[in-house]
């Protein structure tokens, strides 16, 4: 059920009972030196607010910016751009960037240490693949050095709006400690981010990670198998379907239509020597409606038709009862 505007509105004026807003750089660099001391302390969240002084925020945490109200110039990577209210910005730990706001405008901006992501945390969005790959890759060294970020206008998305002020709320009323509430609000918040992502992502960083891109798209074949397209595939990764196609043929030596062949055909094999559904039934089940198709290719990769690898395997495991020794 959506966030009606009111209902946002009366939930937004929790805020004017927060102790975390922040007018000047020294008092979040103090407040940031403080979260990063505190071993109990894995998430934080400031918000800036009724200042014009530039705010630097420094690597060594992954951030979410998110802009409450009002617009900020933000520089990133030498570029100066804008981002108005229901904007946000998601960064690794190796990415700097500062922003100059109106003056009417609130910022919030919550800090998570690398630990704040448990692998049951990310477990719960790993659905969501283009966040749950940008967390990943955040965590991983083998992306050490590379700033990493994903730019959003979430205009007029109420519901996402309220999820984000629930986990501010949450993360404020816990005095900043992690805990299972937190952590359910951050992972409502992802889900709703990936629902609407697709058209509200306007920037991203032109770094990509060819092999989890990968592995992450040989996990989905092999989960939808019987029913997936190139074209779903490029629609659930937001990728174009040849770079797709292109990338399994680097990462795997098979283009997309070779490798799901190749993983029907041994789903096919494992459905022959472990059911006794017909070999109609079995193609039937790979979502093939020409099994003469389907026969050729699986004769051309096995060297016997679908039929004859049953009967061989069949009888080799009569053979090999044959051949036991027996126990005395």
């Amino acid at each position: 059920m959506s966030i009606t505007v009111d209902q946002s509105a009366a939930f937004y004026q929790f805020l004017d009972t927060l102790d975390c807003y922040l007018t000047h750089q020294s008092q979040l660099t103090n407040e940031v030196q403080r979260f990063s001391e505190n071993p109990q302390r894995e998430i934080a969240a400031f918000i800036t607010s009724k200042t014009t002084e530039k705010i630097v925020v420094g690597k060594g945490f992954i951030r979410l910016l998110y802009v409450i109200k009002g617009k900020l110039t933000y520089q990133l990577n030498g570029e100066k751009k804008e981002l108005s209210a229901q904007g946000m910005m998601v960064t690794n730990t190796e990415t700097m960037f500062s922003y100059v706001s109106s003056a009417t405008a609130e910022v919030v901006i919550l800090y998570f240490k690398p630990n704040y992501f448990s692998a049951s945390l990310l477990g719960q969005f790993v659905e969501e693949p283009l966040l749950y790959r940008f967390f990943v890759e955040a965590l991983s060294q083998d992306f050490s050095g590379i700033s990493r970020y994903l730019i959003y206008d979430f205009s007029n998305q109420i519901d996402l709006h309220f999820y984000l002020l629930l986990l501010l709320k949450q993360v404020v009323k816990m005095a900043y400690f992690n805990n299972k509430v937190t952590k359910a609000a951050f992972v409502l918040l992802i889900v709703e981010m990936s629902q609407v992502e697709y058209q509200s992502l306007i920037d991203k960083d032109s770094f990509i990670s060819n092999q989890q891109l990968a592995k992450e798209l040989v996990a989905y074949i092999d989960l939808r198998l019987e029913q997936v397209t190139l074209e779903e595939l490029a629609d659930k990764f937001h990728f174009h379907p040849n770079y797709l196609s292109s990338l399994l043929k680097e990462k795997t030596g098979k283009t997309f239509t070779e490798w799901v062949l190749n993983q029907r055909i041994e789903r096919c094999k494992n459905y022959l020597t472990q059911t006794d559904l017909t070999v109609q039934a079995i193609i039937e089940r790979l979502g093939y409606k020409d099994k003469a198709f389907f026969y050729r290719r699986f004769k051309q990769i096995e060297g016997v038709t679908p039929r004859q690898y049953r009967k061989l395997r069949e009888d080799n495991q009569i053979c090999t009862k044959i051949s036991l020794p027996t126990s005395n």
